[in-house]
């Protein structure tokens, strides 16, 4: 209790600190000499920063146009901006508020007093208009930059399902799932992070079903974040996850929009960071880990085999090396004598004990597997084969390795790849190895403490408060029905029930407002 206090208390006072510090303020001078200056001590010497004088109101007053080359877009400047103000009348110019609203024909413009956010809008490709004589600056919208188009997802292949996948930039993804949800409650609640990057962040939410609750602790640890550099959304995810030291990801990464959307109407809630095409999903629990989108693609029956074949995959990839490590090592009497022969016979010359062997060979296989991924994909898949299938033949050749293990290594990799989340295989993938050495050291008895440890820690882990074994530990007997098996869609007419929500039903609103425009 006390332990669980004192970890409470220090939660408490980091989050309360973690209130964005104000930054000082800068006014802007009304003398444009003046503002070049501060833009020049702030910006340094970088080559891409424009500073230009025009004569606006036909060649009267003098007016500075500030942004960022290669940030902004310059056809947006010159015809929206530039040409717009050199034509203007003399008295639109003398209000910077009617300038704005009057004058430029661009889709966003933002009035401020404040140097330090006309700053920002510049380090965001938006330009930057000062007047002389105004102690105001108006911030226009002409982002320009390039941007990647939208591509099936890399990391989470499907046959049947939506093949677009998120982009680096923040504004595209957001947009990609506000085309699939057409619901005005859908909130984008937009943040910064980084104190040197100053990365964009935005918290996705549908008002009126996702827990308020959980979408403020998502909010109070985002800004409780104290770092000098966003890059990426696994940067986000270790500053805000439960615990922090578990090799399991308890909170969800993905670069599929229909899953976001997915989750999004079960009540959770997303997190888009800029420059990566990954979306942070919160709250998760393991059995999300089974679920892949050709599931609800295929029929039913169909998508409940695929679980089962996900969860022996799982399986396989933890224990198949360990247990038989095990049986081969101190459990002899479990196996069929011709089997036993067959194996004790193969093994025969190995100069290595088996321990040796089967941890050589695996991580020998890990090696091909990162070597594929790392080279460029023209040859990445075919030297990773060819160089399992060369070395592996080779060192049975040679007596170093007995084919059964190269047979139990490899059907055990192949297992790892038909598990959809990459995540959960990289647990996985980790733990196996201790697993192998318990099971040499002790056997079956080695490697059922080792399991019951994992069980046990996997069920101390939360995800925002929400149990990360749920619906297994607590069972939830309704929610079952979208984890081990995949029931027909018209019969998972509630929302999970391990997610709090504040409409659990999917289908009870929307038919009583049907029955209403009836009446």
């Amino acid at each position: 209790m006390l332990k669980r206090y004192l970890k409470n208390f220090v939660v408490e006072k980091i989050m309360e600190s973690g209130n964005q510090p104000q930054r000082p303020k800068a006014p802007v001078a009304p003398d444009l000499n003046r503002v070049m200056d501060a833009l020049r001590q702030r910006f340094g010497s970088t080559g891409d920063l424009v500073l230009r004088k025009i004569l606006a109101g036909n060649g009267t007053i003098p007016v500075l146009v500030v942004y960022l080359e290669n940030m902004a877009d310059p056809k947006t400047i010159n015809e929206s901006i530039i040409a717009k103000l050199q034509e203007a009348p003399v008295a639109l110019l003398a209000n910077s508020k009617i300038l704005a609203h009057a004058v430029l024909p661009v889709s966003k413009v933002v009035l401020t007093g404040d140097l330090v956010k006309a700053v920002d809008g510049i380090l965001y490709g938006k330009t930057a208009i000062f007047l002389s004589g105004s102690d105001r600056a108006i911030v226009a919208e002409t982002s320009g930059w390039e941007k990647r188009s939208i591509q099936p997802p890399e990391t989470e292949t499907n046959i049947q399902g939506p093949q677009e996948g998120f982009v680096e930039a923040i504004s595209v993804n957001i947009t990609q799932i506000r085309r699939r949800i057409r619901d005005s409650q859908l909130r984008f609640d937009n943040l910064h992070l980084g104190t040197r990057t100053n990365t964009a962040l935005s918290v996705a939410y549908i008002e009126g079903l996702a827990d308020p609750g959980i979408v403020a602790e998502v909010k109070k640890r985002v800004q409780a974040i104290r770092i000098d550099g966003i890059q990426s959304a696994q940067s986000v995810m270790e500053f805000i996850k439960d615990q922090r030291l578990t090799p399991f990801s308890t909170l969800l990464k993905t670069e599929r929009p229909a899953k976001v959307v997915a989750c999004l109407l079960e009540g959770r809630v997303a997190i888009f960071v800029d420059g990566t095409p990954f979306v942070i999903v919160a709250p998760v629990t393991f059995a999300m880990m089974l679920q892949e989108g050709d599931d609800y693609y295929f029929s039913f029956y169909f998508g409940s085999f695929l679980r089962w074949l996900t969860l022996f995959a799982f399986t396989a990839t933890l224990v198949l090396p360990s247990l038989y490590t095990a049986i081969t090592t101190h459990h002899w009497e479990m196996m069929p004598t011709p089997l036993a022969l067959s194996i004790a016979g193969s093994r025969e010359g190995v100069p290595f004990p088996l321990l040796v062997e089967v941890l050589a060979m695996e991580l020998t296989f890990e090696l091909l597997r990162e070597a594929g991924v790392r080279l460029p994909k023209a040859v990445g898949p075919a030297v990773s084969i060819a160089g399992a299938l060369v070395i592996g033949q080779a060192a049975v050749q040679a007596g170093l390795i007995s084919p059964v293990v190269v047979v139990l290594v490899a059907f055990t990799g192949i297992a790892s790849f038909a598990i959809p989340s990459y995540d959960a295989t990289l647990a996985f993938r980790l733990l196996r190895f201790p697993l192998i050495i318990l099971s040499f050291a002790i056997g079956i008895l080695g490697l059922v403490a080792g399991l019951i440890v994992i069980w046990a820690h996997m069920a101390s882990l939360t995800s925002f408060g929400v149990p990360y074994l749920a619906p297994f530990t607590p069972v939830q007997v309704k929610d079952l029905k979208d984890t081990l098996f995949r029931v027909p869609t018209w019969a998972m007419v509630t929302r999970p029930q391990t997610i709090p929500s504040l409409d659990p039903d999917r289908l009870g609103k929307v038919q009583s407002h049907q029955e209403e425009d009836e009446r």
